[in-house]
């Protein structure tokens, strides 16, 4: 990638101009849309969202993109989730430089709950003794019955999707069901030089600043034809 000072700059200058003009919209009544997951209540995550871009660049599954015009101008460049794509990995969770997304473990998350239909499932049916939704969950959201029939435990359940993504059948004999999603409330110290992480361990290692700084630049260039 060859940029010249003058390019950079001016990506650069474009793009906290954009941030500063976003940051001072009025956010309320604003269309709700579906979120990375541990992200702050709507109202709040509009004040605390930046529009960055870095939880969107970071996500391996490609499972988040900047909302448009369309959804609304104080929604416009914020991340939106696709849920299906999710896996749960964290990382918009961890890059997040602002509280927009909470850095809460895993367990505390809950973008939607599994629901199986026995009348398709495998072993319900008794066709064979199918366990890959059971051996596929972290969470211990699912328990066999007389060591045969899945159940699903719902507050355990985090809507991860793994037990969906496992399941044999065609359609799907458990799909998560996206209606419970959890929202966290802002810490009450607004003003801090270092956020709480409570994530623990993550799955990917992190790129430092410069290799993410670089690549938005990059993605920026070619989003407005100034490379190919």
């Amino acid at each position: 990638m060859k940029l010249s000072r003058r390019d950079v700059l001016h990506i650069t200058i474009s793009g906290a101009i954009s941030g500063i003009v976003f940051t001072f919209f009025k956010v309320s009544g604003a269309k709700a849309l579906p979120r990375p997951p541990g992200s702050l209540i709507e109202n709040e995550f509009l004040k605390y969202c930046t529009r960055c871009y870095r939880c969107i660049d970071v996500c391996p599954a490609d499972a988040l993109k900047p909302a448009s015009i369309l959804d609304g101008i104080t929604n416009f460049g914020t991340p939106v989730l696709d849920w299906k794509k999710c896996i749960m990995c964290m990382e918009c969770v961890r890059i997040c430089p602002t509280e927009a997304i909470k850095k809460v473990p895993k367990k505390e998350i809950d973008i939607g709950n599994a629901v199986i239909d026995p009348d398709t499932c495998l072993s319900w049916q008794k066709t064979r003794r199918c366990k890959n939704c059971y051996k596929a969950c972290k969470y211990d959201a699912i328990k066999l019955e007389k060591r045969r029939f899945p159940v699903v435990i719902e507050e355990n359940c985090t809507g991860c999707g793994a037990c969906e993504q496992r399941c044999p059948t065609d359609p799907k004999s458990i799909v998560v069901h996206y209606d419970k999603v959890k929202r966290f409330d802002p810490s009450r110290n607004r003003f801090v030089l270092q956020l709480e992480d409570r994530v623990g361990p993550y799955d990917f290692p992190q790129s430092d600043f410069k290799t993410w700084f670089a690549g938005r630049m990059e993605k920026l260039a070619k989003h407005y034809g100034i490379i190919k």
